[in-house]
């Protein structure tokens, strides 16, 4: 008598099945659209602070090696390097996300596919697909663990990162099926962080995507070499579904295999923030302007979003660090009232941070759960503001401008790029990027995109 699959079993043989002559063309479209803004993520994250204690510990004690380190060009082991181009690639909250689920793909997968495409030719085809696997992972592995994981204070990004690098790894070494589960197996032993940081602070939560590329890509290395791990690693008693989701939900993970797309599903940042504030940034300004409210005059401001958010964005009052700025949904909210603006260098600004006005107008911002904010609507938000005039405002949103239900143009998107790029690389080289971006279908090796990441590459 046969068996059933495994969960693992069952996502290791679809992505090894994964081929571009099967993927729709709008499922391309959108993944070069996602790499772009994920390289520029990459770059700026390469200028942040904060991300300098991973770059230097690992040029200091990981020196040579086939893979380069984004921006300075240091040459270093491949997990190594997607260690640190994943702790950019996250290092300022401008990185993509899924509209259900949780997690990062691009910063979970495309540092370790580019790292690995310096040790084996890889064409941009197989790119794609490696890529496509691994956005489908931390999808479909996400949907399984919400909302426990979030509720129980682990980070989407520690947990899932590992799959969606694992599949990403895993395809780009051929492993076989067998293969493919025992590296999805192993990545369950990467899977870890905590969301304590939303509370207290903390810059250590920008590792969280390095240390997924690094664990899921070992996973992948490790299968290929021969190491086994549990085929049960996500339903089974001590499983990750039961572990960190607190429930064994497998029907997410396995429904509709190849029939929907995971990079569908992916939203684009326009604000550097938790990805759970960009609806209440854009439904606020909206209100503002089709009423033409003044901020002096706003009383009260009441937010409806996912339970969810009320601890990952709604504990921290008066920011301290960099982090907490960008974390904390009133700071963003009074922000947008008072600076017409969510751009960067407001939450780098401590400043800022301590503004009285702004401090004052947080503390006019009520946050609620709202039991409708669910599932396909998780990143739904609803406002009323109250008015010194008695009048009262509100209106709702059922998603924020960049899911692919409501992308950004490509002129939006290569602004941003250019807008991230630049804090690193002239504008000749960032065309250049796009350009080979645009037709990554065709390279033969995109390795070659590499160089064009780094500032001292002479191209």
């Amino acid at each position: 008598m046969r068996t059933a699959e495994t969960c693992a079993q069952t996502l290791g043989a679809f992505v090894c099945r994964l081929d571009y002559a099967n993927l729709p063309s709008e499922v391309v479209r959108r993944a070069k659209d996602l790499l772009l803004d994920q390289l520029g993520c990459q770059l700026l994250g390469s200028s942040m602070e904060w991300n300098q204690a991973v770059y230097r510990v690992v040029k200091e004690n990981k020196p040579g090696g086939p893979a380069t380190i984004v921006n300075y060009g240091d040459k270093v082991p491949v997990d190594d390097a997607a260690f640190v181009n994943g702790t950019f690639a996250q290092g300022c909250e401008m990185d993509d996300y899924y509209d259900q689920g949780g997690g990062h793909p691009g910063a979970g997968s495309i540092p370790v596919a580019l790292a690995l495409a310096e040790k084996r030719r890889l064409s941009g085809k197989e790119f794609i697909v490696a890529m496509t696997a691994g956005y489908e992972l931390g999808w479909r592995v996400g949907r399984g663990l919400l909302p426990g994981m979030m509720q129980r204070g682990y980070h989407a990004q520690g947990v899932v990162g590992v799959f969606i690098a694992a599949a990403t790894a895993g395809k780009i070494q051929k492993l076989n099926s067998a293969q493919m589960t025992h590296a999805l197996a192993i990545a369950g032993s990467h899977a870890s962080g905590t969301m304590e940081y939303d509370q207290s602070g903390g810059e250590v939560k920008r590792m969280h995507a390095g240390l997924a590329c690094a664990g899921g890509m070992r996973s992948a290395l490790l299968a290929a070499a021969g190491l086994t791990g549990p085929s049960t690693i996500l339903e089974g008693k001590r499983g990750i579904l039961s572990v960190f989701g607190g429930e064994l939900k497998t029907e997410p993970l396995v429904k509709n295999l190849g029939g929907e797309y995971a990079v569908m599903h992916a939203a684009i940042k326009r604000f550097p923030v938790n990805a759970s504030q960009h609806s209440p940034i854009e439904l606020l300004d909206h209100l503002m302007q089709q009423h033409k409210l003044e901020p002096r005059d706003i009383e009260k401001i009441e937010v409806g979003v996912n339970e969810g958010v009320l601890l990952h964005g709604g504990t921290i009052f008066e920011p301290k660090e960099v982090i907490e700025a960008q974390f904390s949904l009133r700071f963003s909210l009074a922000l947008r009232l008072l600076k017409g603006s969510n751009d960067l260098e407001f939450y780098l600004d401590s400043n800022v941070w301590r503004d009285p006005e702004i401090l004052a107008m947080g503390k006019k911002i009520v946050l609620f759960a709202d039991p409708t904010a669910i599932g396909e609507r998780r990143f739904a938000c609803k406002i009323k503001i109250s008015h010194s005039n008695r009048k009262i405002v509100d209106g709702e949103i059922s998603s924020p401008k960049g899911t692919s239900r409501n992308p950004l143009s490509q002129e939006e998107v290569q602004n941003k790029f250019f807008r991230l790029g630049s804090k690193v690389l002239p504008e000749r080289r960032l065309t250049e990027i796009i350009a080979k971006v645009q037709r990554i279908e065709a390279d033969e090796d995109v390795a070659s995109i590499v160089p064009l990441m780094t500032v001292h590459s002479v191209i």
